[in-house]
Formats: structure tokens, C-alpha cells, sequence
């Protein structure tokens, strides 16, 4: 059996906490030269998906470990055997994120949340383990 491949994502981490930090820094600056009440709701908004991480810290986690896929993150949970899985595609979007999309025999198809999703190199080399085909797709809009 290949070796096990683990992960996990915490919503509360530095890269988040420093996001929120840097998003109140600039919103305090623009309110201290004067900027209106309402540009600063507007803008503020986007900062509001790190307060949520930051306050509710959700956990994610994918496995793929004796033969069995499984993932869990606050909205999704799955789990599934690799003899499942025909093929799996990462498409590498203009924003440099990778879509995990897998085909599986029954001709459906499962996305992996991206919250979940582990290195995309770390996943291929598992999946092949597994004797997986997996096809890479560089840039693409859609």
C-alpha cells in the first residue's frame, strides 16, 4: 500500500490572522483621513470571510489511506473508495489555484472543495500510487 496522505486546514492561522490585521490597519487609516462611513461598510466587507475564519476557526481535513478517500470541511463531507475513481484532472486557474475535479467509474463527477485540498504534487504522486491516472490542466478559464 502507497504511503497514507494526510492533511489538515485550520480557518485560524497566521496567514489569515495577518490578512485581518492588515485589512483593520488600512480600514482605520482610510476612516482617520476622513473617508466616508460608507466606503469604509463597503470595503470592510471584504474582509468579512477572515473574521469569520479567524472567530469560528473551521477545521479541514482530507485522507487518502488504505484504499479510501475521505474529506471533511464545514460544508462537505465525503468519502470514497479508490477502485471509485477512474481519473482525477487539477486544473491551475489564472488566480494559480488548483480545481481537483474526479471521474469517476459511474461517469460522475466530485469535486474536491478547495479548503480541503492538499498539495496538488503530494496528491498526484498519491494518486498514481493508488494507479490513478491523473491529467493536468495549465490555465484555464473555465
Amino acid at each position: 500500500m502507497p504511503d497514507p496522505l494526510t492533511f489538515t486546514h485550520y480557518g485560524r492561522n497566521g496567514r489569515t490572522i495577518v490578512s485581518l490585521a492588515i485589512a483593520v490597519a488600512v480600514l482605520t487609516g482610510l476612516k482617520a483621513i476622513g473617508t466616508m462611513t460608507w466606503i469604509l461598510a463597503v470595503l470592510g466587507i471584504f474582509a468579512v470571510p477572515a473574521l469569520i475564519d479567524v472567530m469560528f476557526n473551521p477545521v479541514s481535513t482530507f485522507s487518502l489511506a488504505d484504499g479510501v478517500l475521505r474529506w471533511k470541511s464545514a460544508t462537505q463531507e465525503a468519502e470514497m473508495r479508490t477502485d471509485q475513481i477512474r481519473s482525477a484532472r487539477f486544473d491551475t486557474r489564472l488566480d494559480i489555484s488548483v480545481r481537483a475535479t474526479l471521474n469517476m467509474v459511474d461517469g460522475s463527477k466530485v469535486r474536491i472543495p478547495n479548503d480541503v485540498l492538499p498539495s496538488p504534487d503530494r496528491l498526484q504522486a498519491t494518486l498514481e500510487a493508488y494507479d490513478i491516472p491523473v491529467e493536468r490542466h495549465h490555465f484555464r478559464v473555465l
